[in-house]
C-alpha cells in the first residue's frame, strides 16, 4: 500500500518571505507549494497588508511521509526559535485522508 502522509502547512509571518523559502528547502522535504502572500488575524492582531493594518505573512504546505514529521516540525521549531523579534513562524500537520 501507500506510504500514510500527512500535510505540513507552513505560515511565516514578516516581511522577508525567503526565510520561509530557505527553512522549507533546507528541511529536504520530498516537494512544496508556495501559496504566497497571505493575510490574516491572530493573537498578535490583523496583518492584512494595509496602511491601517500592514504585514502580511507567507504561506507553503508540503505532503511528506508520516515518519518525517516529528524531524521535520523540530527543524520548524529551532528555525521559528532563532527569526528576528516580531517575526513568527508556525506549522501545523493535517491528516492526507487521499491523493491522486
Amino acid at each position: 500500500g501507500a506510504a500514510i502522509m500527512k500535510l505540513v502547512l507552513f505560515l511565516y509571518l514578516g516581511p522577508d518571505p525567503e526565510r520561509l523559502h530557505a527553512l522549507v528547502e533546507g528541511l529536504g522535504l520530498p516537494g512544496h507549494t508556495d501559496l504566497g502572500e497571505v493575510h490574516g488575524a491572530g493573537r498578535t492582531g490583523r496583518h492584512e497588508g494595509t496602511r491601517a493594518f500592514p504585514g502580511g505573512g507567507s504561506a507553503m504546505f508540503s505532503v511528506v511521509p508520516t515518519e518525517q514529521v516529528d524531524a521535520v516540525m523540530a527543524a520548524a521549531g529551532a528555525a521559528s526559535a532563532t527569526l528576528p523579534l516580531g517575526e513568527r513562524l508556525h506549522a501545523f500537520v493535517l491528516p492526507v485522508e487521499q491523493s491522486l
